[in-house]
């Protein structure tokens, strides 16, 4: 049993290895995938950039080649007139599809006989055993598309009111192949006469032939011009590495942002309402009336001016950022620490800041 059980441990771990070696081996090869250099990335966006120009070049020339058209004209001077338009290409599929190639006929009316009643357009197919478009062949395809039988191969138009000086366009959508294309004037007396009529035969045989084409170099283009956008990323990250910035930068780039944007919210506070109040009403009160009396010096001494004392500086704890601004006669304003001034009057004594009263307070 302890045998059997290791052999069955092997099988299930050779099993695992197995369904792992596909995803192994798929890690190896996105690791060893090189990695293109500037100038690698450079040289391709070179390359397709000129792939972009080169299929829009192709795109336009195979959409001007698809839109050139094949004309052929006549003048009409009697009943009838018709040709044949040569071997018309195209996509050989029968039947009415998008790869019909488009013909237009256009009619300019110079003049018609006034006993005019109709005017008939014929678009036919040349069929295998005719010869040419004056065969009976044809003039029996053409009772049969009057008498509504007409069908993609035997095509019909009629105008059952000409004006002379109009001009009329009629669109066919034919399959490859030599048609015979025929109008006809059908007047009351049978008299063709007076007529002058200029036809145009238009065909676009080369819109789906070269049509196809130029769209596929529309797409290739597209695809060209974003393998262009891909290189120029990659040579725009290689040469200007993006800097990963750290939470705190980016907190202060928003918030700056934000700022910024957000702009001042208000006008500015106001400043002072006005200069401080006005100090005393006066000037203090006179001194004596007079000089005080002479007084003999003593000979063996000089007297000394008393010296004002200096105002003692105040205690460590009462330090405050209070100002008191001298105003000349021993008068001084307090100015507080926020810029404004009390309305006390202050004087110096004993070296100390006092409130100055009056004398007969």
């Amino acid at each position: 049993m302890v045998s059997y059980g290791k052999a069955m441990t092997e099988v299930e771990e050779q099993e695992s290895v197995e369904q792992d070696a596909p995803n192994i081996q798929a890690s190896v090869v996105e690791e060893t995938e090189p990695v293109k250099t500037i100038e690698e990335h450079q040289e391709a966006l070179k390359k397709s950039r000129w792939n972009v120009f080169m299929y829009l070049g192709i795109a336009a020339l195979l959409f001007a080649f698809a839109l050139f058209p094949f004309s052929h004209s006549a003048e009409m001077t009697t009943g009838v007139e018709g040709d044949n338009t040569g071997y018309v290409w195209g996509l050989p599929l029968d039947g009415e599809d998008f790869t019909d190639v488009p013909v237009t006929v256009s009619l300019m009316i110079n003049s018609i006989p006034a006993d005019t009643e109709r005017l008939e357009v014929f678009f036919i197919e040349l069929p295998a055993e005719a010869n040419s478009c004056a065969d009976f062949q044809i003039a029996e395809q053409h009772q049969l598309a009057r008498t509504g039988e007409a069908n993609h191969m035997r095509q019909y138009r009629v105008e059952n009111s000409v004006t002379p000086g109009a001009e009329y366009e009629y669109n066919f959508a034919i399959d490859p192949g030599i048609y015979c294309w025929e109008v006809q004037l059908q007047t009351g007396s049978g008299n063709g006469g007076d007529v002058n009529i200029e036809i145009e035969v238009t065909t676009y045989p080369n819109q789906i032939l070269a049509g196809i084409p130029a769209m596929l170099c529309l797409f290739l283009s597209l695809f060209a011009f974003i393998g262009a956008q891909k290189h120029g990323r990659a040579m725009k990250a290689m040469t200007e590495p993006k800097v990963d910035l750290t939470i705190e930068e980016r907190v202060l780039a928003e918030t700056s942002t934000a700022i910024i944007a957000a702009g001042p919210s208000g006008p500015p506070l106001a400043g002072p309402s006005g200069p401080p109040l006005a100090g005393p009403s006066g000037p203090p009160l006179a001194g004596p009336s007079g000089p005080p009396l002479a007084v003999e010096p003593e000979p063996e001494a000089a007297i000394e001016p008393e010296a004002t004392p200096e105002p003692e500086a105040a205690p460590e704890s009462e330090v405050s950022d209070d100002v008191y601004e001298d105003q000349g006669d021993g008068w001084f304003f307090r100015k507080l620490s926020d810029g404004t001034y009390d309305q006390t009057v202050y004087v110096v004594e004993n070296g100390e800041y006092v409130p100055y009263q009056e004398p007969d307070a």
